[in-house]
């Protein structure tokens, strides 16, 4: 019953087939996640022999599950989460249970919305993301160095020895970090860091300054021209990497509070449009595609009005999830506001863009929502435009909110591609009318 499955999204199931777990199966792929179902402990152990999940879920209720004894060998084939759903369990039960192996515990009936959210929680600390470092350093032995330490450390990292490179670098890579050398020949750090600062674009990313430089009235002074630390060359290559790392993840921090929405931790309005503008610069410049396309979930009030505002959170999360672990690794994915999303999508065509979004619509329409201990589908509707010569940020969201609008017009639950003949013959026949 074992699946080729990737260990970094592989969850194993165990249920009885009659179980009111076992549709499960089919919920978790929608959110990216590949399942296995088992209907025997051991063939759920022997599977973990061969390749461990990220997670497992068992069913109180599977038959011949012995918690007491199956437990502590799943956990020895396994380190990650291990989830129990039941009828309910005391708390000396619980305990008893946790020290056993179990770490989280699901109530029935399933609340999915939670137990995915848990699960992209659990994932997301698995695999982060490297830390982008940008180093600028006039000496290639430095840069190589610096290179080699930091990569080490399994950052993705970005050098040059030409200051006068470091604003499109910045633009081209987004580092998370840059570390700049003081006395360089074309400029000095200092004076990089104040120009830097005067970006508002590269706003709160972090500087430290790399020098041989001891004098702690010009480390003082060079931090005071943008630079958030100063170390000096001496610096032994662990307390590099610890001091990068620090630096990385409170700018992540920081960047996820500024810069997310705090329901679906997609990117907020402000910065979706932000990303949107410099994307399109991008492309227009590279000659390369780019399409938007604006998410509108249907009959949302009514959602809201039926089964309360906190399923209509769920509902909102549960696209924001689909559209996270479906889009392409250089989309861009941003909560518009309330029930709204806006989707950018770099370097694909129009026609296959729109392909991408009806094949989100699908999912999402096919996903059980619950509320009010019932089940119910929720759709969407959504306009797709398309960059053309000349065209603004503003006038691309323009077009596909019309198409948007046409889509509702239509009947809802579709997507419609922007076009601009089409367009004018509606708007010319609505002012003939």
């Amino acid at each position: 019953m074992h699946t080729e499955t990737s260990p970094s999204t592989a969850v194993y199931l165990l249920t009885g087939r009659e179980s009111d777990l076992a549709p499960l199966d089919k919920q978790l792929v929608v959110f990216g996640f590949e399942t296995t179902v088992f209907d025997h402990a051991t063939a759920l152990l022997a599977a973990m022999h061969g390749k461990p999940p990220f997670a497992v879920i068992l069913d109180a209720q599977t038959e011949g599950l012995d918690l007491e004894f199956h437990v502590p060998l799943i956990k020895r084939l396994s380190k990650g989460p291990l989830f129990l759903s039941s009828t309910g369990e005391s708390v000396s039960r619980q305990i008893a249970l946790l020290r056993l192996g179990i770490t989280d515990f699901v109530a029935r009936p399933l609340p999915l919305q939670k137990l995915v959210a848990r699960l992209d929680e659990l994932l997301d600390q698995r695999r982060p993301e490297p830390f982008r470092v940008l180093v600028v350093d006039d000496s290639e032995a430095m840069l190589h160095w610096l290179h080699k330490v930091l990569h080490g450390a399994g950052m993705e990292v970005f050098k040059t020895r030409s200051p006068l490179d470091v604003l499109l670098m910045m633009d081209r890579h987004r580092p998370e970090i840059v570390i700049l050398d003081v006395y360089m020949p074309e400029c000095s750090g200092n004076e990089m860091a104040h120009i830097i600062r005067q970006q508002p674009r590269f706003d709160g990313i972090p500087i430290i300054f790399f020098s041989t430089e001891v004098s702690r009235n010009k480390q003082l002074v060079a931090r005071s021209m943008g630079g958030d630390d100063f170390l000096v060359k001496d610096t032994p290559p662990e307390d590099l990497v610890a001091a990068v790392t620090i630096t990385c993840e409170r700018y992540r921090r920081l960047r996820q509070w500024m810069t997310r929405d705090s329901l679906t931790l997609l990117l907020n309005h402000t910065t979706l449009v932000e990303h949107l503008d410099q994307s399109i610069q991008t492309c227009a410049r590279n000659g390369d595609h780019l399409t938007f396309a604006m998410i509108d979930i249907d009959h949302f009030k009514s959602v809201n009005d039926e089964y309360g505002h906190l399923t209509g959170d769920y509902v909102i999360q549960s696209l924001a999830r689909i559209l996270r672990h479906t889009a392409p690794g250089q989309a861009l994915i941003g909560r518009y506001g309330g029930e709204e999303f806006g989707v950018a999508l770099p370097g694909i065509a129009p026609v296959l863009a729109s392909r991408f979004i009806d094949a989100v619509r699908l999912q999402f329409c096919a996903f059980p929502q619950n509320g009010n201990n019932s089940t119910f589908h929720a759709s969407f509707s959504a306009g797709v435009s398309t960059l053309t010569p000349g065209l603004t940020t503003q006038q691309l969201m323009e077009n596909a909110d019309l198409a948007l609008y046409q889509a509702k017009r239509n009947g809802r639950n579709q997507v419609v591609l922007y076009n601009e003949a089409e367009h004018a013959r509606q708007e010319h026949g609505s002012h003939a009318r």
